[in-house]
This record gives structure tokens, sequence and C-alpha cells, in this order.
């Protein structure tokens, strides 16, 4: 079971995404957060295999700047930013960014989220 952590302020996206996780048997959807500074409590409680993360979140910090602190606190962990903005180049600078996605294409998340998790030395 690959242990996944949503940070996603919008409610609608937040809620479509856990629709999407939830038709995945091997996914677990142990927490979600509106902020960063929530995201990482979440990953500190529960270890996950996968954060999937929002940039524009409530708060103080962008999903950008939350990144490495993430990675910092649990470096195994996948980071798959997950945007309305088109922040490939950004997300791609970002050594702790592992994948992008942008929101208009959630059609494809549970593939990309198969695919970041089955790269070697991934949680």
């Amino acid at each position: 079971m690959k242990r996944i952590v949503l940070v996603e302020d919008e409610r609608t996206i937040r809620t479509l995404i856990e629709i999407l996780l939830s038709t995945e048997p091997d996914f677990e959807l142990v927490a979600w957060a509106a902020t960063a500074e929530e995201g990482l409590e979440a990953v500190r409680l529960h270890q996950p295999d996968l954060v999937l993360l929002d940039n524009q979140l409530e708060g103080a910090m962008t999903g950008l700047q939350a990144a490495p602190s993430i990675k910092a606190l649990l470096p195994s962990v996948v980071v798959l930013l997950c945007t309305a903005l088109d922040l490939a180049n950004a997300a791609q600078n970002e050594p702790a960014i592992d994948g992008y996605l942008r929101k208009d294409n959630l059609v494809d998340l549970v593939d990309v989220v198969r695919a970041l998790l089955a790269q070697p030395g991934s949680a």
C-alpha cells in the first residue's frame, strides 16, 4: 500500500483528487492539509510515500517553497507538484520536486503517481 499526503486548499480539487486516488486499491490517502505548514506536520506524522502538493496554498509558504522542507523531513518521499499554474520550469529547477502535473491534466494523475513511485529510489 502506497501512502499519500495531499496538500491542497481548494475543496473541490481536493475532493476530485481524493476520488481519483480512491479508485486505486494500492493507494491510501493518509492525510490532507490546506497549508504547507499543515502539510509538513502531516508528512512528519504519517511518513508517506508520496506528497501531492499544490503550489498556491493558504498560509505563508507556496508548494515550491515547502518542497525542500518536506524532503529535509523525509528524504525518501516523492513530491509531486500539482498546480493550475504553468510552473514546469520552476518545478524542473527545484531538486525537491520529483514530478509536475497541471490540474487541467488530472485525468493523468494516477498514471503520473504510479510512474513516480516506480522510479528507482522512490519510497
